[in-house]
């Protein structure tokens, strides 16, 4: 049997080729050296005082986060086991997978997840590298950028805790690579991947929207009806969430914590500049506004405004670190720091890099694919200005976007240097 065994594996192997070794071999490397680097950084935290991060007893601080907390609240409804709206709040496929969890092991719920984050964590990373192997067919840019994404600590540490991030990451890792494979009808698959992604983080709701006009005017050999039809079908994570919505809260929604955000963060952020007051007392000073007289007040201090606006992108979800990377001289914190300003500035320096290749008629190779990658990053960092106080969690998911963006547009220059280099 083991030389039946051993001879499968070595015809398996003289079958591929050279370029599928190496691409293997690269694959292979990456992720022996992530899972080590990630469990030398768990051992770290759970020994060190002050940490959320437990690896002997994930459950100890799983639920440390308040949002983490709405999260499981929400699963519990889902399954009967608890009176609450939070399902109004929080989209239903996380809460789903947590309630999912803790019906079928109990109190080893916690374990079970935090592995299967764990798993979520370096999947997304196996399909970065795929992805940037499909679109630069380079085996040491995959790997550098499968390895700038399993460095980053924010991703990593999440997974000890109950928050979304880790589902979102996998979602996103996982449309990138679809938008650079040859599918058949790739972009039915990206509709239903950004539904998921959705009901995960309603951040992405804009970008659905615009996606599927998109979708539908670029396919226009197919019957109208037809596009419908099928868009409807991979709309059907949005049908549920809107489902229940209605039954938790009497309305259809995918989330009001946007509604929330923008009055209790950007609204409240401004008002207490202009009236110098606290953040609890602006937040009840304008509790009974509605949305046209949050508008009205934003207009009417338009500088201070922009400023807030400014401040929540920049400070607060760029420039900035994890409240995740708690205790006393924690290593990870000041490390968070820096990759997310080391990001900041790249993405500044990108930024006409890239609008000079989507408009350039010079370059040509992945545009599509890069500029839907590009357009999702864009609009998730714009949306975020609404919110403050979360640090990078708002903007971590965003990871295997710029990434996989960042080295097409690198490929592609490097391919095509100079302007007689166009295609007819």
């Amino acid at each position: 049997m083991n030389c039946m065994r051993n001879l499968l594996t070595r015809n398996w192997l003289q079958d591929l080729s050279d370029q599928q070794k190496d691409v293997l071999l690269g694959l292979f490397i990456v992720l022996v050296v992530a899972v080590l680097y990630y469990f030398q950084w768990a051992f770290y935290l759970t020994g060190l005082e002050g940490s959320k991060v437990n690896v002997d007893q994930p459950e100890r601080y799983f639920w440390w986060a308040n949002d983490s907390r709405s999260y499981r609240s929400a699963g519990e409804w889902l399954f009967g086991r608890e009176v609450t709206n939070a399902i109004g709040e929080r989209p239903w496929l996380y809460p789903f997978m947590l309630g999912l969890a803790r019906t079928l092991f109990g109190g080893n719920a916690e374990g079970v997840i935090w592995v299967s984050q764990f798993l979520m964590w370096l999947v997304s990373g196996l399909f970065i590298y795929i992805a940037l192997q499909n679109g630069t067919k380079s085996t040491i840019l995959s790997m550098t950028g499968a390895g700038i994404f399993f460095s980053h600590p924010s991703p990593l540490i999440l997974t000890f805790h109950g928050m979304t991030e880790s589902l979102n990451i996998l979602l996103i890792a996982i449309l990138c690579w679809v938008l650079i494979t040859e599918i058949e009808d790739r972009y039915y698959f990206v509709i239903l991947l950004v539904s998921l992604a959705t009901v995960t983080k309603p951040i992405y709701l804009l970008f659905l929207v615009m996606l599927i006009i998109y979708v539908i005017a670029q396919h226009k050999q197919t019957p109208r009806l037809r596009q419908i039809g099928i868009v409807a079908l991979l709309l059907i994570p949005i049908w549920i969430q809107l489902i229940l919505s209605t039954l938790a809260i009497g309305k259809p929604t995918i989330s009001t914590i946007g509604a929330y955000t923008f009055k209790n963060y950007l609204v409240a952020d401004v008002h207490l500049r202009v009236e110098g007051l606290e953040w609890r007392e602006s937040t009840k000073v304008i509790e009974d506004w509605d949305l046209q007289k949050q508008v009205t007040y934003l207009w009417q201090h338009q500088r201070e405004t922009a400023l807030a606006y400014r401040r929540h992108i920049i400070d607060s979800n760029l420039w900035t670190g994890s409240f995740f990377t708690l205790g006393e001289g924690n290593r990870l914190a000041e490390f968070a720091r820096t990759a997310n300003a080391i990001a900041a500035y790249l993405h500044l320096l990108m930024l006409p890099i890239v609008i000079y290749y989507l408009v350039s008629s010079k370059y040509w190779d992945n545009k599509e694919t890069i500029a839907l990658l590009y357009i999702c990053f864009v609009i998730q960092l714009l949306t975020s200005g609404i919110s403050t106080g979360q640090e990078d969690r708002l903007m971590i998911t965003a990871l295997p976007l710029w990434i996989v963006a960042y080295f097409l547009v690198y490929t592609s220059f490097r391919i095509y240097p100079f302007p007689n280099n166009t295609r007819n």
